[in-house]
């Protein structure tokens, strides 16, 4: 401590280290002058906080492990009881900025940060948020959080108005945490659907936001969906990632896994789970028909698909979809060919299951409303095509 004395004043800085893995799932609530941060949520993520001086503070953000791609993950709350304006700059160490700031006071209701409010440095890494704080807790987050909690809620009450859809453990995460499944079958119907959601957890806008809308598409009380959900076995994981999700994690599992990278060797309790369910299902005689796998990226929304080769041996699915949804909506839809070699989630199901299927990928900072109606928009149109092609 001695080398300390030796240093100005103004180095002499008050600094936070608050571990972001809270094993005990409380996380922290820490003063630090006249600012108290709450990292004590499902969801947050700061590494470090640092006041630097009167109104400026940093913040470190860093990744749950590495090698990993560049989308880092914050989430935090902030309040004084002192109201002021406060300059937050947020560190990446070797990762660029990506989200957007939002801001909420009730972890509900979410606007993003101005633009104006915000400086992104790209040389040092950097983006500087100017934030009003007072005694109303303020959370700033890379993107809306949505915790496991709060999607098994939402799954929870979507059954009260539908009782053939069943939720069911389909396995454990790393963390010994249930994994669900939620099923609608229907007896003497062997066609069946899969969608698959949140293998990456800070992409809310399509793995969440998207997902919802679609799947809420696929159960409303239109004619088209009852008819539709008396045709197919409807098979869902609405949260491949739960501990991911929680932990507040970039990309990763619990043990630092990127699960989209995992549908050939199989290493995870996640990624294991959906193929032995599958698997089984299949053995039990239901034939996967599509699959979707939703998902955000920077340069969303498109469609991942098959490559033109493996295309040929299909019923035409993709295809007479994505010309559907250009025919009778607004929406353009980008199809991007991946070749089948690569270790995704929607190769899985072509590879090993013969199905058709996609990976849906929305953009960080689309319109949430735009997300929605474009999602509703594609389910119905998916909807018509599979009921069409009388799949037998």
């Amino acid at each position: 401590m001695q080398y300390l004395k030796k240093l100005p004043l103004i180095l002499l800085t008050v600094f936070i280290t608050i571990s972001c893995v809270k094993k005990d799932k409380t996380g922290s609530q820490t003063s630090i002058g006249e600012i108290v941060l709450d990292t004590s949520f499902a969801g947050a993520r700061l590494n470090k906080f640092q006041k630097i001086k009167e109104g400026k503070y940093v913040g470190y953000v860093l990744p749950e492990n590495e090698p990993i791609n560049s989308s880092p993950w914050f989430a935090f709350g902030l309040k004084s009881e002192k109201k002021q304006q406060i300059e937050l700059q947020l560190k990446y160490g070797a990762y660029q900025h990506r989200y957007v700031p939002k801001l909420s006071y009730d972890k509900i209701n979410w606007k993003p940060l101005e633009s104006s409010k915000i400086k992104i440095d790209i040389v040092q890494h950097t983006a500087t948020l100017s934030l009003n704080i007072s005694s109303r807790k303020l959370f700033v987050a890379a993107q809306e959080i949505e915790s496991s909690a709060k999607t098994y809620s939402w799954i929870d009450s979507l059954r009260l108005s539908l009782p053939g859809l069943k939720k069911v453990v389909a396995g454990k995460t790393v963390l010994d945490n249930d994994n669900y499944v939620l099923l609608h079958e229907n007896e003497n119907v062997t066609n069946s659907v899969v969608f698959i959601a949140r293998q990456h957890p800070p992409e809310i806008p399509g793995g969440t936001i998207g997902f919802k809308s679609f799947f809420e598409t696929v159960f409303s009380d239109s004619e088209l969906a009852r008819l539709f959900r008396q045709s197919f076995n409807i098979y869902s994981f609405p949260l491949l990632n739960p501990d991911g999700a929680d932990l507040g994690n970039w990309r990763h599992n619990a043990n630092g896994v990127d699960l989209n990278r995992d549908w050939i060797e199989f290493s995870q309790p996640e990624t294991q789970m959906v193929k032995h369910f599958l698997e089984k299902k299949v053995k039990e005689g239901m034939k996967i028909r599509f699959g979707i796998d939703f998902h955000t990226s920077y340069s969303g929304p498109y469609l991942l698909v098959l490559d033109s080769i493996n295309e040929t041996k299909t019923n035409k699915i993709i295809p007479d979809w994505i010309a559907q949804i250009e025919k009778t909506t607004n929406f353009k839809v980008q199809a991007r060919r991946r070749s089948q070699e690569l270790p995704y989630c929607y190769n899985y199901f072509f590879n090993e299951l013969g199905s058709e299927a996609v990976t849906y990928e929305d953009g960080d900072e689309i319109d949430r409303t735009i997300i929605k109606e474009k999602a509703k928009s594609h389910a119905e149109e998916l909807m018509k095509v599979l009921l069409q092609k009388k799949i037998g």
